[in-house]
């Protein structure tokens, strides 16, 4: 058995997934294709209670401080016993702190119940009535303002969170304001380089263009960007990063708290950039450079403390030079620092 570099006993926080489907189609979400459902590289399916029981068990989550209940590809609104969890999170941990990111537009059932809990929602609204349908496809949003107040008003801790894109931005100030004039209780925008989400082509069910966001000028031909997509070297990029000098990881580390990273079928990971179903999926770089790492990482088969022992192998690549010798472009890119002066 190998050793590993994190400390069970000093895990304190856990990014779920519990659920990889959705409701939305949102254009840049990894689970389609540009709005397009052509993506089944990864498992569907959501986390019953029985198994969220299982996984985080009294004495686990008992030790733990927060959980984000998010994911890479689902929506909590599609988790069939989703509010159960969160209430049995309560009940063994009543100090627990658990946050929930989501489009929410579905389930008026739930969002009284969710709101005579202490969680914290995060609403995915990106503007107003006549743009945040552009991004969030297939969501209405009079559907998310009425759940959205039906949780407030059982008590519920509610946040608006705003993508600022160049079809919204005039909107920031009334989003702001009607927040307030709702009872969210914090108003959150996040602004988006030019070169990612603000840019990008939306097609709809029939793969025929229905509008771009942004300064999109590129190739409007889903069948050419399908292509592209499942067929593409990713192999060719590691010869453009740069070595990072230093991993700030949340995961793996010299006796911080530790947080971890668990999917919709109760894989374990460091986190959520390394979180996209590398079993399965071939589309990403990281996935194709962990894979062969990865042992016995299904907390629901072997328990979190066997799920984790792979992530030693994480570090070791690491203190390879480049990425093109095998150091993980994931962690290298997105948790790297440089210092060179």
């Amino acid at each position: 058995m190998e050793q590993t570099v994190i400390d069970y006993q000093k895990i304190r926080h856990v990014h779920l997934e519990i659920s990889s489907r959705c409701n939305a189609a949102c254009p840049d979400c990894p689970r389609n294709l540009f709005g397009v459902n052509v993506v089944d590289n990864y498992p569907q399916c959501d986390l019953r209670l029985e198994q969220i029981k299982t996984i985080f068990a009294s004495e686990f989550l008992r030790q733990l401080e927060s959980i984000l209940i998010c994911g890479n590809y689902g929506d909590f609104v599609t988790a069939r016993d989703g509010v159960d969890c969160v209430e049995y999170f309560y009940q063994t941990n009543p100090n627990l702190h658990v946050s929930i990111s989501t489009n929410a537009s579905a389930r008026p059932d739930i969002w009284p119940r969710l709101g005579r809990t202490p969680v914290e929602i995060e609403f995915r609204i990106d503007g107003l009535k006549d743009t945040h349908h552009l991004y969030r496809v297939n969501t209405d949003w009079d559907t998310v303002i009425k759940n959205a107040g039906a949780f407030i008003s059982a008590g519920g801790r509610a946040i608006w969170h705003m993508i600022v894109f160049e079809h919204n931005q005039h909107q920031i100030d009334a989003c702001r304001d009607m927040s307030r004039e709702l009872g969210f209780y914090r108003f959150e925008i996040t602004q988006q380089d030019p070169g990612v989400r603000n840019r990008m082509p939306v097609f709809g069910p029939d793969q025929q263009l229905r509008y771009v966001i942004g300064g999109y000028d590129s190739d409007t031909d889903f069948a050419y960007l399908k292509h592209h997509y499942f067929t593409r070297d990713h192999w060719q990029d590691m010869e453009y990063s740069v070595p990072a000098e230093t991993i700030q990881c949340k995961a793996i580390g010299d006796g911080r708290d530790h947080s971890i990273y668990i999917t919709s079928n109760g894989e374990v990971y460091p986190c959520c950039w390394l979180g996209f179903y590398p079993l399965t999926n071939d589309t990403r770089l990281g996935n194709l450079q962990i894979r062969s790492m990865i042992r016995n990482n299904s907390a629901l088969e072997h328990g979190i403390p066997r799920a984790i022992e792979w992530f030693s192998k994480i570090s070791q690549s690491w203190q390879l030079a480049t990425v093109h010798q095998g150091r993980i472009d994931t962690c290298n890119t997105t948790c790297g620092s440089c210092h060179r002066s």
